[in-house]
């Protein structure tokens, strides 16, 4: 018994759409509901290009058709018939990507357009003349041609950088989702942190974690690079810290094991350092430094700002960091600030740094303004120095009251 193969519906549904595309390739660019959707979405002056084009190509069948008659036609007739036929063609992708309703309306017109054509009287011409009629002929399609496909290719660039476009914006938002500006009050005290990127993503990452138990948790990261991959190692970096603090590891712990996750997802080249504060319930806070610029502590008591500095190598770079911490003890209405290079390395144009000692003088000089108006004033002073060409983040916790006993 013979078994009898018949296409299904599916197959038998592409099979008709592809010879659709491909004896009138402009039902290709609506034949989806994704390809529609983004038409929709996609601004008429984004594609003039794509419109010039097909005005350009369809331009160019009147002189086709002249070219393959016996006789030729008036050419201002002809040239009139080509530019409207390029319009309504224009038109007719017009309707279909934004009024399907109406597209009937431009196509009775192209017909209308090619009736008319073929009404016109052709001329008896010698064969000098016809000569010259098919190099003309030749020349407009040929010239016709070029600049359809020139005007395609850029149209295809211009889909390529709205892509990219539209990547990075998505890019930016997820960087916005991961890196939030946060502004915490507690019982003891508040905390503020921001980050400015260079470009539409960066790889800073500043963060606070405040946990009963556990105490708050507050820390700043500056992923080498910029750029995707730095953003999205920064992520990384901010789910490898909070699973640590979930599993409750100690400081150190939490180092060793984020250095130990980074270098089977990272790039050879890349690495992160690390800042980090904790406060508990004592009047000490734990702090540790993995690469990165010193602590700053304002106290309020003595009115003067110290730099606690510690050695020790950034996350990622070395396979066994042993990392470890010191604490620093603190009093009502202290502020300990921490920042990314993008800050303290910023040039002038005399190729000076900003460097730590403007940022301590800011500190003094600014302790008792809100932290958001201090986190202000000090991206003021740094832009007013100079042109921003690094990711530029703060964090800054203020002591409020002793913490109870």
């Amino acid at each position: 018994m013979q078994t009898r193969l018949i296409p299904s519906r599916k197959t038998s549904g592409r099979v008709a759409r592809w010879l659709l595309e491909l004896v009138y390739p402009l039902y290709g660019f609506a034949s989806t509901p994704e390809r529609r959707r983004y038409w929709r979405d996609l601004p008429l002056r984004r594609a003039a290009k794509l419109f010039a084009a097909v005005f350009f190509v369809l331009a160019g069948v009147p002189f086709f058709i002249d070219a393959l008659s016996t006789r030729s036609y008036p050419l201002t007739g002809l040239i009139a018939i080509s530019a409207v036929t390029g319009v309504l063609n224009v038109l007719v992708i017009i309707c279909e990507l934004r009024r399907p309703r109406w597209i009937l309306l431009p196509l009775l017109a192209v017909v209308a357009v090619y009736s008319s054509f073929a009404e016109l009287t052709r001329i008896h011409e010698s064969p000098p003349a016809r000569e010259q009629r098919l190099i003309l002929d030749a020349s407009c399609l040929m010239v016709a041609m070029l600049l359809g496909y020139r005007l395609f290719l850029n149209f295809a660039e211009g889909i390529a950088h709205i892509q990219l476009e539209t990547e990075l914006a998505l890019a930016h938002r997820l960087q916005k989702t991961l890196v939030p500006t946060f502004s915490y009050r507690g019982p003891a005290l508040e905390a503020y942190g921001r980050t400015i990127p260079s470009a539409e993503v960066g790889g800073d990452l500043v963060d606070l974690v405040a946990d009963p138990q556990q105490g708050v948790f507050a820390y700043l990261a500056d992923v080498s690079g910029h750029g995707i991959p730095a953003g999205v190692l920064m992520g990384m970096v901010k789910s490898s810290v909070r699973q640590g603090l979930l599993a409750r590891f100690s400081m150190p712990a939490l180092l060793d094991s984020v250095n130990d996750v980074l270098p089977s997802v990272k790039e050879p080249d890349m690495f992160v350092t690390f800042a980090a504060l904790c406060f508990d319930t004592s009047d000490t806070a734990e702090f540790t430094l993995a690469g990165h610029p010193p602590l700053l502590h304002f106290s309020q008591s003595a009115q003067r700002v110290s730099r606690r500095a510690m050695i020790q190598y950034p996350l990622g770079l070395m396979s066994a960091g042993d990392y470890v911490t010191e604490h620093v003890q603190f009093g009502p209405g202290d502020i300990f600030a921490l920042v990314t290079d993008g800050l303290i390395e910023t040039l002038n144009q005399k190729d000076e740094e900003f460097g730590l000692s403007r940022l301590e003088q800011l500190l003094l000089q600014n302790a008792t303004r809100p932290l958001s108006e201090l986190f202000d004033a000090l991206i003021a002073a740094v832009s007013t120095f100079g042109p921003q060409k690094d990711d530029r983040t703060v964090l800054l916790v203020r002591i409020s009251t002793h913490t109870p006993e």
